[in-house]
C-alpha cells in the first residue's frame, strides 16, 4: 500500500514562508511607488525577492502534495487553474479601472498567463494587473509540472533539472521568438531548487535561514550575479526555514496573513493606489509605512475570505460536477 502523501499546510516553516514573502513584495512597492520616500532604494530592492521564495515554495509544494501518489496531468492542472486563475481574473477585470488607455490584446494576454508586446517598442510587457507577471511563470511551470508526472516519481526531480535548467539557459545560444525567449529565464531554477528541496527533505541549520535574508539584501550590492544574490540565498532561506518544523507552533496572526498571502499579494496594489491619495500624504514615512503595510493586509485578507474562498469554492463545485459525467460518458 502507498503510503499517503505529506500535506503541505503541514510544513509550517513554508505556511509562515508564504507570509513574509507575501509582506515583502507589499514592503518593496510602498517604497517603489512612493508611498514612503527613501533617499536609496537600493537598500530595499531585494524585497522585490518575495516573488523568488514563492517560487521556491512553489516547486516544493508541486512535490510535497503529488508525492506517493498517482496523480493525473489534467487532474493536476485543473486543480491549479483553480487555485490560480478565478481571483487573480476577477482582479485584474476590477484593476481596469485604474488603468487608462488598457486595450483588449494586452487584456486577453493578461487573462491568458501569456505576455504581450508593447504596440510601440514590441518588448514583452507585464500583465495589466502588474503581480501576474509571476503567475505567467507559475502557469508556465505547472504545465511542465504535469508533463513531468508522466515520468516515475525518483526521477522527476532530475528530469525537470534537466528540462528547465537547459531551457533556461537557452536564451543565450537560442534567438529564440519573444514569447518563448520571455520564458527561458533563470527564474525557473528556483521552482527546481523548491522540487529538490522536498524530494530529497533537505533541510539547513536555522542560522543559515537568517544568512539567507542577509545574502539577499547584501550581495546585490557587490555582485549581478543570479546565482549568487538570487538563487542561493532563496535556497538558504527555505532549506534553513525547513529545520524549525516541529518546533514552531500554529500563531494566529502568521497563519492568517499565510493563509491570504495569494490575495495580499494580488490586491495590495489596490490598497497602494488608494493610500496613495488619501494616506501616505497625511503621515511621516515611518508611520505611513505601517498604516499602510496593515492596510494592505487587512484588505488582502478581506478578499481571501470574501472573493477568494466563496470563488475557489464555487469553481471547484462547478468542474468537479462537470467531471464524474465526462468519466461517465468515456465509461
Amino acid at each position: 500500500m502507498t503510503a499517503a502523501a505529506p500535506n503541505p499546510a503541514h510544513f509550517l516553516s513554508i505556511h509562515y514562508l508564504r507570509a513574509i514573502a507575501a509582506v515583502m513584495v507589499v514592503a518593496v512597492h510602498i517604497f517603489n511607488y512612493g508611498l514612503v520616500a527613501i533617499d536609496d532604494e537600493s537598500l530595499v530592492h531585494w524585497l522585490k525577492q518575495g516573488v523568488a521564495i514563492f517560487f521556491v515554495i512553489s516547486g516544493f509544494v508541486m512535490v510535497t502534495s503529488t508525492s506517493g501518489r498517482a496523480t493525473r496531468p489534467g487532474e493536476f492542472l485543473r486543480k491549479r487553474f483553480i487555485r490560480i486563475a478565478p481571483l487573480y481574473w476577477v482582479l485584474t477585470i476590477a484593476w481596469l479601472a485604474f488603468v487608462p488607455g488598457w486595450d483588449f490584446g494586452h487584456l486577453a494576454s493578461s487573462l491568458l498567463f501569456l505576455p504581450s508586446p508593447d504596440p510601440v517598442t514590441g518588448a514583452m510587457r507585464s500583465p495589466l494587473l502588474e503581480p501576474g507577471w509571476s503567475l505567467n511563470f507559475e502557469m508556465f511551470f505547472y504545465f511542465v509540472f504535469a508533463a513531468i508526472l508522466l515520468v516515475p516519481e525518483k526521477w522527476r526531480v532530475w528530469v525537470a533539472a534537466v528540462a528547465l535548467g537547459l531551457f533556461s539557459l537557452s536564451s543565450h545560444l537560442v534567438d529564440w521568438p519573444p514569447v518563448i525567449a520571455y520564458f527561458a529565464s533563470q527564474l525557473l531554477l528556483l521552482f527546481v531548487a523548491g522540487m529538490a528541496l522536498a524530494r530529497f527533505d533537505l533541510r539547513l541549520p536555522v542560522w543559515v535561514c537568517v544568512a539567507g535574508f542577509a545574502g539577499l539584501a547584501t550581495l546585490p550590492q557587490f555582485t549581478d550575479s543570479f546565482a549568487a544574490s538570487v538563487f542561493v540565498p532563496t535556497l538558504a532561506i527555505v532549506a534553513g526555514a525547513r529545520s524549525m518544523d516541529g518546533y514552531l507552533r500554529k500563531w494566529k496572526l502568521p497563519s492568517l496573513l499565510a493563509d491570504a498571502s495569494y490575495a495580499i499579494y494580488l490586491s495590495h496594489l489596490f490598497t497602494l493606489q488608494i493610500c496613495s491619495i488619501f494616506v501616505a500624504p497625511l503621515l511621516p514615512g515611518p508611520l505611513a509605512f505601517v498604516v499602510v503595510m496593515a492596510l494592505a493586509c487587512w484588505v488582502g485578507v478581506l478578499v481571501h475570505r470574501r472573493i477568494e474562498n466563496p470563488l475557489t469554492a464555487a469553481c471547484k463545485k462547478g468542474l468537479n460536477s462537470i467531471a464524474p459525467r465526462q468519466s461517465h460518458s468515456v465509461a
